[in-house]
């Protein structure tokens, strides 16, 4: 099974021993001056260990100052950054693992922010895909010394017996600008014609090779589309390739620069075949692809059908490092799906450490490797079968407690059954699928389709209580709420209500973005209410602007900065913020995905009557996915029944 994902590729002289590359992914674990950091050190060996073929590292810095793209990244324009980068590259060879460091340089993408410089870039225009300061053009000098940084940057990861180097070449970065017509306005020898904006990564290319020797493979990542007037079509991307492949380069890394570079969930898995596939009709040299790719059905379709050469397999890997090693072993039900919300780059943005809302240990690999195993069969009870109870049950297994995980409906995936429903939205079921299969060879009790009290729970003696009931839909107190016109998302989603006509959806949550699209779509006419001035508030805007542009195909009314006051049988009242204006929209129903909060009464009455209880996930705070995983995760990692007096027996409070 998955002949072709297994069989070994070469790039160059380089024996890789399967198809699947880790392509490069920012992370946020390095120190401030770009060194190997224990915690990054076990982020990368848990992906080699996890058996794919070859490691692209996130982007590493060639230069200091306006150099530096992530204040974590790694770095590779100093002697000692050998020393460091061969930490890693020990860490990731020690599995037959090869690995590629990446090279870049952020041009007029980096930030004043982070750097403390102005950035620079090949001519000084700003990005107009979102603004900012015009960087300041590099003079001719200033380019030949960035080459001489880059082929130095090179040398250093040769030296730390790194097998090969990417040049990133793409996304707006700096050897982007120089190729691309769109972002390279020079007039002397390193811009104008095709030629000269080829100068500055052929003259890298060739320094690699004379530095590092011939036989040193450079992959080169290229933009096979770009979203700018004037910038590089296919047609000019194959052009790009074929020159690269003339000049050395060993393989071509194929993306693009727009907001599907980094895609939301709803992005098919080989949306970019095409880009990949012409590239590879104009190259002998491998090709990879980055293509959204999550199933190896789809990864191995790439391969067999001639597209590329090796497949890129990238957030799935922060979901489950051992993808891989379970797709290979026939174990592929286990894998833990990447749902693609884009949590993971929604942390990176705000310069904080990589997180994945369906693998609490992305990130945090060292932290959570060795788990205290005391818990000797000791019975620890569950409420609530959703993301946050299942991960909670899962840890606590590997501690070896008993976990009963008990739920009141009929299958495990509490809200998850409601978040399944949207557009889109088949990575969630593989996603519950997924943790069915985990928990099922995992042997944990779980009990399902009954009332869960704390009467049921104390029959079983536990020596702790995991409640992770989740929350319930917030309904506000105001006039007419109750009316039959009103009804909850929840209810539309799971097809309890259906309405008709016009429809007011208040709240642009996901949820209630989701549940305006899906009513559009069943031609209603939908008003959108927001009480805050942006729609989405606190999602990443590629997925925002993702939904949103399938809604607007079907002229919904949006309504920020508004607030519900009441509803009426024909209309709702609202109030408009910024001056206090009432304003009256006629509806014939009302859709209320205002979010959600815990259900507290449950809490309550299990604290009542035991005394170690931990509330997890909403339960505790409503939140998303990756809130309730992470706060899970770590209780259970931490669960310690003698702080409570609790050690065999159950953990009753006294007298109930």
């Amino acid at each position: 099974m998955f002949e072709k994902l297994q069989s070994e590729g070469k790039i160059g002289r380089l024996s890789i021993k399967n198809r699947a590359v880790m392509p490069a992914m920012g992370v946020n674990l390095g120190k401030r001056e770009g060194g190997v950091t224990d915690d990054i050190l076990a982020f990368y060996e848990a992906r080699a260990r996890g058996g794919v073929g070859l490691v692209i590292t996130e982007v590493t810095r060639i230069a200091d100052g306006p150099g530096i793209s992530d204040p974590f990244q790694l770095a590779a324009y100093r002697l000692s950054d050998i020393a460091e980068l061969e930490r890693l590259v020990d860490a990731v060879h020690k599995y037959g693992t090869r690995i590629f460091i990446q090279l870049q340089h952020p041009g007029r993408e980096a930030s004043f922010a982070v750097s403390g410089e102005r950035p620079v870039a090949p001519s000084a225009v700003a990005n107009p895909m979102h603004g900012g300061d015009a960087p300041r053009e590099l003079s001719t000098e200033e380019c030949e010394d960035m080459v001489r940084k880059f082929v130095f940057a090179a040398h250093v990861a040769s030296l730390s017996g790194a097998d090969g180097v990417e040049l990133h070449g793409a996304h707006g970065y700096l050897i982007n600008e120089f190729i691309s017509p769109a972002m390279n306005f020079r007039t002397d020898r390193y811009g104008g014609s095709f030629e000269n904006r080829m100068r500055f990564v052929i003259e890298i290319i060739a320094g690699i090779k004379k530095s590092c020797g011939p036989n040193f493979p450079i992959s080169v990542r290229i933009n096979a589309e770009e979203a700018l007037p004037g910038g590089v079509d296919l047609g000019e991307a194959c052009r790009i390739a074929a020159e690269l492949e003339k000049v050395g380069a060993d393989a071509i890394n194929v993306s693009c620069y727009s907001a599907g570079c980094i895609e939301p969930g709803t992005y098919e898995q080989g949306w970019k075949k095409y880009m990949a596939e012409a590239v590879k009709k104009a190259v002998a040299i491998p090709v990879i692809a980055v293509c959204n790719i999550k199933e190896p059905e789809a990864a191995e379709v790439l391969l067999e059908e001639g597209a590329c050469d090796f497949v890129g397999i990238g957030r799935a890997l922060l979901a489950d490092p051992d993808w891989c090693f379970k797709v290979f072993s026939g174990n592929k039900d286990e894998v833990r799906r990447c749902i693609g919300c884009l949590g993971c780059f929604g942390e990176i943005v705000k310069l904080r450490r990589v997180k994945c809302a369906v693998n609490p240990s992305t990130g945090r690999e060292r932290e959570y490797a060795v788990p205290r195993r005391n818990g000797a069969g000791r019975v620890v009870a569950i409420v609530g079968g959703g993301p946050a109870g299942i991960e909670a049950a899962l840890t606590l297994k590997s501690r070896d407690f008993s976990p009963i995980l008990f739920d009141d409906g009929v299958r495990l995936g509490g809200t998850l059954n409601t978040a399944d429903k949207g557009y889109g939205k088949e990575k969630i079921v593989r996603y519950v699928d997924g943790l069915a299969a985990q928990v099922e060879r995992a042997g944990i009790d779980v009990r399902l389709g009954e009332k869960v009290t704390p009467e049921t729970v104390r029959a079983v003696s536990p020596c702790g209580v995991f409640v992770a009931c989740g929350a319930e839909p917030v309904i506000p107190p105001i006039p007419g709420i109750e009316g039959a016109n009103v009804c909850t998302a929840e209810e539309v989603l799971l097809g309890k209500k259906k309405p008709t006509g016009r429809v007011t959806v208040v709240g642009s949550g996901m949820t209630g973005l989701e549940t305006a699209e899906t009513l559009a779509m069943n031609g209603c006419s939908v008003t959108i209410v927001e009480m805050v001035d942006e729609l989405g508030p606190g999602i990443y805007p590629g997925v925002v602007q993702d939904v949103m542009e399938r809604i607007m195909a079907h002229n919904p009314t949006i309504l920020n900065g508004h607030r519900l006051e009441r509803v009426t049988p024909e209309a709702v009242e609202l109030t408009r913020r910024s001056d206090g204006e009432r304003v009256f929209v006629r509806t014939d129903h009302v859709v209320l995905a205002l979010g959600v909060s815990p259900r507290k009464d449950v809490v309550a009455g299990f604290k009542a009557v035991f005394k170690n209880v931990l509330v997890v996930g909403d339960a505790q705070k409503g939140g998303r996915i990756l809130e309730a995983t992470q706060d899970a995760r770590g209780k259970a990692f931490t669960f310690e029944p003698e702080r409570e007096g609790c050690t065999w027996g159950d953990c009753r409070n006294e007298g109930s």
